[in-house]
């Protein structure tokens, strides 16, 4: 009996040695998944290949910022595009000092200085960075079929239009009549994500043609209308945001940053990478298209934007079976700009203080023209007794 237990044993230990052999043989090294399909979508670095991983950055040589678009995204000293000014540190290397590298700087929201970083280039703990808040414009970080459907979605509304413009706020509206020249119907695109994937076509192309491939451009009939491409996109963005939040100049540039929209005539940040430690690019404000002058913002184009009061001083005006009323009516650059009394308190200016003291042109402009868009569609949506009035022309 003894000596059948210990040839049992025998066996099995030698079985198991067996097929241990052939697991080892087919593993790589590094890799315990054996036989992987070629079409798997298993990324390459899940067998413990952290080389290939590109969401793993060390401290690998001078010139990196550090986390790139996946780190803490904070309001940072920037020049007129947008592009971060980057300042140089001798990283301290386990006691000794390195060679200089790159860094972008945070401002402190108490002081509203440049933070001093560290001998490693970080943040100290008692600063106080200003972290950027994007809410609902993290949409933006889907995967780039969702926003290419999205643009598909809004071209096949935008496609069968016959005229378009602007409504209250800047987005794009589309209007179709019958043939007798009658209008049929007024559509705004209104959906986040189509306006996302709109601004991204548009921060991208403007309305050119690519020089690569000679790719035709689906939104470059709108110039015919005297849209502006920048504009427009401001429009886009807007609709896009927190209709209650505040959009600033970090918000624009981190918002193209995710989605790749540095336009045709990018800024290269020589000494600023992103997480795979490629070189940062930039939207040029400064010179949108080539040879083409910086952009430059007007509250002005408020001015022939109309809404008009349902109530008024206690006073109902309804909408009759055509959708016309007799409530008062203001442009929006009126009402904005403080220059209508409000039931007889005075005027209420509604366009925020903080742009007062800036110049409306670059980054700076464009931002303050999305921050403009988003106030306005607060305030018309927000209340039921406000209606827009599109082809509004007033008297003489």
């Amino acid at each position: 009996m003894k000596t059948i237990i210990r040839h049992s044993r025998f066996l099995f230990l030698l079985l198991l040695m067996s097929c241990l052999t052939i697991l080892l043989s087919n593993c790589q090294k590094g890799d315990v998944f054996p036989f992987v399909d070629e079409d798997s979508d298993r990324p390459e670095w899940a067998g413990g290949n952290t080389d290939s991983n590109d969401h793993i950055k060390g401290n690998d040589e001078s010139g990196t910022t550090r986390g790139g678009d996946y780190g803490d995204l904070y309001v940072l000293l920037r020049d007129a595009n947008g592009v971060p000014i980057m300042t140089t540190v001798d990283v301290d290397m386990d006691g000794e000092i390195g060679d200089d590298e790159h860094f972008v700087q945070p401002i402190d929201a108490i002081t509203g200085t440049v933070i001093e970083l560290d001998q490693y280039g970080e943040v100290p703990e008692s600063a106080n960075p200003i972290e950027v808040d994007f809410g609902r414009l993290n949409i933006v970080r889907s995967p780039q079929s969702v926003l290419d459907q999205a643009f598909e979605e809004a071209m096949k509304v935008i496609e069968a239009g016959d005229d378009f413009s602007l409504d209250f706020c800047g987005r794009l509206s589309i209007w179709n009549y019958d043939d007798m020249g009658v209008l049929v119907v007024t559509k705004t695109i209104d959906s986040p994500r189509e306006n996302m994937a709109m601004y991204q076509y548009l921060m991208t192309y403007m309305y050119q043609n690519t020089a690569e491939n000679n790719y035709a451009n689906r939104m470059a009939f709108l110039a015919g209308y005297q849209i502006d491409p920048l504009l427009l996109a401001a429009g886009c963005f807007s609709a896009g945001s927190d209709k209650t939040g505040t959009v600033d100049i970090d918000e624009v540039v981190y918002i193209n940053g995710f989605l790749d929209c540095v336009g045709l005539n990018a800024i290269l940040n020589e000494y600023d990478y992103d997480f795979n430690h490629d070189n940062n690019y930039y939207f040029n404000f400064t010179e949108p298209r080539l040879g083409e002058a910086q952009f430059q913002y007007n509250r002005g184009i408020y001015e022939d934007r109309y809404i008009q009061f349902l109530v008024w001083d206690n006073v109902y005006y309804p909408l009759d079976e055509n959708g016309v009323s007799d409530g008062p009516v203001f442009s929006i650059y009126d009402i904005f700009e403080g220059m209508v009394d409000f039931k007889g308190i005075g005027a209420q200016p509604q366009f925020t203080y903080r742009w007062s003291q800036f110049d409306h042109t670059k980054v700076q402009g464009f931002a303050i023209a999305v921050d403009d868009a988003v106030q306005v569609l607060d305030y018309v949506h927000g209340d039921s007794n406000i209606i827009f009035l599109p082809n509004y022309e007033p008297e003489e």
